[in-house]
């Protein structure tokens, strides 16, 4: 082990904890409903964790294959995050809006808030992968930075 390695290793922790801070933060805001909620919060801890060992695993016996994160992906998942959020809360008072114009039992906007936030979602998991995987899992599907 070397200075550089367990310097490496604080970095990582601390984005780390940083992450999964402010994406269980933000997840009660986003997910439509407790069961993605549930869904999306035991995706990302499971990342978080493997990420975690991974570091481990550089410090510890070698990291020539380990990752290595960086501040810049953190400030990457702060943008993304915050742009999610924007949007949420415009489409959320315009379909608000428009409810109130329908009158009383508009379930089509109640649907569509939920299709709209469940794709929220979505992105931000997938800015999370981005952050805490370099994007390894979601390239894999075709969803490219």
């Amino acid at each position: 082990m070397t200075g550089s390695t367990l310097m490496d290793f604080l970095i990582s922790v601390i984005l780390l904890l940083a992450t999964g801070a402010i994406f269980f933060l933000v997840i009660d805001r986003i997910a439509p409903d407790p069961m993605l909620n549930k869904i999306g919060k035991i995706a990302v801890g499971v990342v978080l964790l493997i990420v975690f060992l991974l570091a481990i695993k550089a410090v510890l016996f070698g990291g020539a294959g380990a990752l290595h994160l960086a501040p810049s992906g953190f400030i990457w998942f702060c943008i993304g995050v915050i742009v999610i959020l924007i949007v949420l809360v415009i489409i959320d008072y315009i379909l608000t809006w428009i409810a109130a114009q329908m009158g009383a039992g508009a379930p089509i906007v109640e649907i569509v808030k939920y299709v709209i936030f469940g794709v929220a979602l979505i992105a931000l998991l997938v800015v999370a992968d981005k952050t805490l995987m370099g994007g390894a899992y979601t390239a894999a599907i075709g969803i490219t930075r």
